[in-house]
């Protein structure tokens, strides 16, 4: 069973459990306070009214027995003989003959009916032995009814305030809670758009609570972040223009030294500073073709091209790298395949997809480059059925310089900057790029424009 996560739900949980526990501790103590001083109120009623009886018989008062039969506040005594004859006021056949306890209140169940009973002795009168005794009576079957209802509607009326507790505590917490949803948003739409100029918007009639000083603290942060990305994008847009010069020169120097190279030895070292040239000069080029689109800076030309004549140059390009490996290399394109698309760039793209294919290739592989229009959607799929990619490695092969230890290495030339060309290449034309790879079987690079 998966657990909730949400902080709004486990803190509607827990207070609404607690208000559960706390309202039933509560009613129960107000109910049973409220039953028992109910029950004492009988008994102090009784218990008066016997007592003022009891001393209108002291004061040998002739007609008693008249007062107990008439008046309404004398309603629940009555006077026995001593021997527990009935003579006079409210008979109760029930506690009759229930015995005589002398100046103790005491509930008797009778019948499934509950009483309250209080006896008090008095003397008899002149010329009377024994004394009378004066019992008073009143049931508490009222109080018990009102007690059982009291009961029935705590337990109606707990749902609903815990319904209505429950409600209203979600509205409150998801309320106060609607910055941190606010805050999740911002890093949600930062992290899918990759915009790091996004903030976290702060009301300016917010309260200062913790939260708006989170907000604050997050978009500062955010602040530092976004000024270092765009100073590395600046040193690095900076360092290639700076680099560009010396490498040229360097290159040249390596080409004229191979011209003169007098023996073998002479002729490898200019090459291979002529090879390490063009590869640095490669690696410069990237570098300020991603700066420049990072930037905002880039050319971009959109034009009518024809993916046939595109795929074919590329391949054409690839040729001599392929043959190395003895890789075989494939094209499908539809004639009149047609997209609107900066030639050079999206040229660049798909050479760099070839290229990458030849490398992770095997010997004698091959690698198959096709074009297909799907309504206003052309796909462009670059496959070899070379090593593929370990799971692991699958979302970091678009970061720059990255590269998978076990399989790329510098043989030709992998600087770990084609794949992240490749897709800001396919990003600035609005399209997308994916991967499907399964290591030993292949990789295949799908682009929708």
């Amino acid at each position: 069973m998966k657990k909730i996560t949400s902080i709004k739900t486990r803190i509607t949980i827990w207070y609404t459990s607690l208000m559960f526990v706390l309202i039933v501790v509560v009613l129960s103590l107000v109910g049973g306070l409220s039953y028992q001083l109910s029950i004492d109120s009988v008994e102090k009623d009784v218990i008066l009214q016997v007592t003022q009886v009891t001393e209108k018989l002291s004061k040998r008062q002739p007609g008693v027995f008249e007062i107990v039969e008439s008046k309404e506040e004398f309603k629940n005594v009555s006077i026995y003989a001593i021997d527990g004859k009935y003579l006079v006021g409210q008979y109760n056949y029930d506690v009759v003959n229930v015995p005589f306890v002398e100046g103790i209140p005491r509930r008797e169940s009778l019948d499934g009916k509950e009483y309250i009973v209080y006896d008090t002795r008095t003397p008899s009168p002149s010329g009377m032995r024994g004394g009378f005794w004066v019992r008073g009576v009143e049931s508490v079957n009222s109080t018990m009814l009102l007690g059982r209802s009291a009961i029935i509607i705590m337990l109606i009326l707990i749902p609903l305030i815990l319904l209505l507790t429950a409600l209203g505590g979600y509205y409150i917490t998801k309320r106060a809670f609607r910055p941190v949803n606010n805050i999740v948003k911002t890093a949600n739409d930062i992290s899918r758009q990759k915009d790091l100029t996004r903030r976290i918007e702060i009301t300016p009639d917010a309260k200062e609570d913790e939260l708006h000083h989170l907000s604050i603290t997050l978009n500062k942060m955010l602040d530092k972040i976004e000024n270092l990305i765009k100073q590395e994008k600046q040193f690095t847009s900076d360092a290639s223009h700076e680099l560009r010069t010396p490498i040229s020169v360097i290159l040249a120097q390596g080409e004229y030294l191979l011209d003169i190279a007098k023996d073998e030895k002479e002729k490898e070292l200019a090459q291979t500073i002529v090879d390490k040239s063009k590869q640095v000069s490669k690696l410069v080029s990237r570098l300020l073709l991603l700066a420049r689109i990072d930037q905002n800076r880039q050319k971009f030309n959109k034009e009518k091209v024809d993916l046939g004549v595109l795929i074919d140059i590329a391949i054409d390009s690839m040729k001599e790298l392929a043959s190395q490996k003895g890789i075989l290399l494939f094209s499908d394109v539809a004639e009149g395949t047609i997209v609107d698309a900066d030639e050079s760039l999206i040229l660049s793209a798909i050479t760099n997809l070839i290229s990458n294919g030849i490398k992770y290739s095997n010997e004698s592989g091959s690698v198959s480059v096709s074009a297909t229009k799907l309504g206003d959607r052309t796909e462009i799929v670059v496959a070899d059925n070379g090593v593929g990619i370990a799971k692991e490695h699958i979302d970091k092969i678009w970061t720059r310089f990255y590269r998978v230890d076990d399989v790329r290495n510098d043989e030709y030339g992998s600087s770990g900057l084609g794949l992240s060309m490749a897709k800001s290449i396919i990003k600035l034309h609005g399209g997308t790029i994916t991967v499907k790879s399964t290591p030993g079987k292949g990789t295949e690079f799908r682009i929708v424009l």
